[in-house]
């Protein structure tokens, strides 16, 4: 029998200002993982990757690119 944590994750959570909130989850499937990410509780966008590492890799870009236009990570 296979284990394994085998939930969407949330990879990192930031904040703009008082009243905006954006987060990223990554959820594993058997042909990969998908990216998703939300603005103030919409999803604004997702993408499928074939690997995993592919998946971790644009979630980090769209931190760094969050950071770049004014967002923080939220504290946790």
């Amino acid at each position: 029998m296979r284990s394994g944590y085998n939930e969407p994750t949330v990879m990192w959570r930031m904040e703009r200002g008082d009243d905006q909130v954006s987060h990223s989850v990554i959820a594993v499937r058997p042909e990969g993982a998908n990216c998703t990410w939300f603005v103030n509780g919409l999803q604004i966008g997702s993408r499928d990757f074939t690997h995993m590492s592919d998946a971790l890799r644009w979630s980090e870009q769209m931190r760094a690119q969050n950071w770049a236009v004014g967002w923080r990570l939220a504290p946790e």
